[in-house]
């Protein structure tokens, strides 16, 4: 079959067609990706710019509420919930966004550090203590032994609950206990078969300072100051808060009449570490940052430690 002279120049005329619809189809697929780019490059610059923003104007509420303590300290030595550092301070309005953050007396919680004297050995009577806490939070008391373990120097296990390395090497991964003091509660997370529940219900109450800090019992809660004695019931506690002076307990001295004698964990009407939490939001970012702040009297607040997003 001959093909005509048409024929040839109809073909040619569908696949130039062809080619031409490819390449429009092309280009444009460049295009839009080069534009979806462009977008996507412009909001990294912008979430990086906002986020140095917010991180200074985080630093700034950090400055702010050292000022506050220290103005704090000059007024008095008594830290309770009704002075003005306990104020959660409102949502700001600033330049897209706005901030807000709260102070937290952690002095008004059991410091984890606490299960271990001096020399790093536990010490069998915060040990109690905390055993007492998680049972007035109704958890499992067994955790207090194992924290223990996790921060003593030694490699011994307690007994009868404590783990050292034998159980931390069998977990998936494997890793070792530090046997050293903590820099944050979340380390609660470690021990074995910690769940998040648990260590969500315990939060509230507990905290990693230096070792051998004193509970305020002005920002106690119920169930710290339940962990006191084994005689100090809710009801006793509570009691105790009810009839908290609106200036707060000036002394420890003023709960003799009311604490048992068996307390022995040191108590104070002070405080000396706070945290911080400060959340800012410009445009469509955000941050939160937590501060972990030493007052030292009425001179100076230093901040010991600071996280992103994390306590």
């Amino acid at each position: 079959m001959r093909l005509s002279a048409g024929n040839v120049g109809g073909g040619q005329r569908g696949v130039a067609l062809i080619t031409a619809m490819l390449i429009v189809a092309l280009a444009t697929m460049l295009t839009g990706a080069a534009v979806w780019n462009f977008h996507l490059n412009q909001r990294r610059t912008e979430a990086l710019i906002y986020t140095d923003l917010e991180i200074n104007y985080a630093l700034g509420a950090e400055a702010w509420a050292g000022r506050i303590l220290i103005e704090d300290a000059e007024d008095g030595n008594v830290d309770h919930p009704d002075e003005v550092w306990a104020t959660n301070l409102p949502p700001l309005p600033i330049d897209g966004g706005s901030v807000d953050g709260a102070l937290i007396d952690l002095q008004g919680r059991f410091n984890l550090n606490n299960l271990v004297d001096t020399d790093g050995n536990t010490d069998p009577v915060a040990v109690e203590q905390m055993e007492r806490l998680l049972a007035a939070l109704e958890l499992d008391p067994r955790w207090a032994a194992l924290l223990a373990d996790w921060i003593d120097s030694d490699i011994d296990p307690n007994f009868p609950d404590g783990a050292e390395d034998s159980t931390y090497l069998s977990q998936v991964p494997p890793y070792r206990p530090p046997n050293t003091l903590i820099t944050s509660a979340s380390e609660l997370l470690a021990l074995p078969e910690m769940d998040i529940d648990t260590y969500r219900a315990l939060l509230p109450y507990v905290c990693a300072l230096p070792a051998g800090t004193a509970i305020n019992v002005n920002t106690a809660s119920i169930p710290v100051l339940m962990s006191l004695s084994e005689s100090l019931s809710a009801s006793d506690a509570a009691s105790i808060l009810e009839d908290r002076p609106d200036d707060g307990y000036e002394s420890v001295a003023e709960l003799v009449d009311v604490l048992p004698p068996d307390v022995s964990a040191p108590l104070t009407v002070g405080s000396r570490y706070f945290r911080l939490g400060v959340r800012v939001n410009i445009g469509s970012t955000e941050i939160t940052m937590y501060s972990l702040l030493e007052r030292e009297g009425s001179s100076e607040v230093r901040t010991l430690l600071r996280s992103l997003g994390t306590e």
